[in-house]
């Protein structure tokens, strides 16, 4: 049915194809299929393809930029990049990291949500943090998606219980320009 869609556009020799939650209800295999084809258009054919989805996976798969709306307003906009790997409004970062897979874990030490981008990926940032500070924390969520051949995504760990670990650790990652958020 969406592939029939997908060619009747293109049959107008369209610039802009509009796809309107072209994936949902399907499944995985087709899903992959048609996400596949779309990114083929795009890159072959220059067609602009304008999704509109709630799947995230949809978005970081094949856009290049993104636009996160909330109540009929842009709320976000830009590089799909640069929002997954540091949201600044609510409802995207709601969105790209949903507080509702955070488990449930004891009050004692602060949480901080340490960031993917891309380019700080490649390096082991949490082994060397906790090596050269000679402070452990407890990760408590990691989520990773691939954009672009790089990964991007955040970690949420745990810290001990004492303003000198937490000073050391904010410190590592500030001079090694981490961007990362108490939680």
């Amino acid at each position: 049915k969406q592939r029939v869609a997908i060619a009747r556009a293109l049959a107008a020799k369209t610039h802009y194809l509009l796809c309107d939650e072209a994936t949902s209800a399907l499944d995985p295999d087709t899903t992959r299929s048609v996400l596949e084809l779309l990114k083929k258009i795009n890159r072959t054919l220059g067609v602009t393809i304008i999704v509109i989805t709630h799947e995230m996976k949809v978005i970081d798969s094949i856009c290049d930029r993104v636009a996160v709306l909330d109540n009929s307003t842009v709320a976000e906009i830009g590089d799909v990049r640069t929002v997954f790997a540091n949201p600044k409004s609510d409802i995207a970062k709601k969105l790209i990291m949903p507080q509702g897979e955070l488990p449930v874990t004891s009050e004692h030490g602060k949480k901080i949500r340490i960031i993917y981008n891309g380019e700080n990926s490649s390096k082991s940032l949490l082994a060397d943090m906790i090596l050269k500070c000679s402070t452990p924390v407890n990760i408590l969520h990691a989520d990773t998606k691939d954009i672009d051949g790089k990964a991007y995504g955040q970690i949420l760990v745990q810290l001990p219980d004492d303003d000198t670990s937490t000073e050391k650790i904010t410190a590592y990652l500030n001079a090694n320009n981490v961007t990362y958020s108490q939680v």
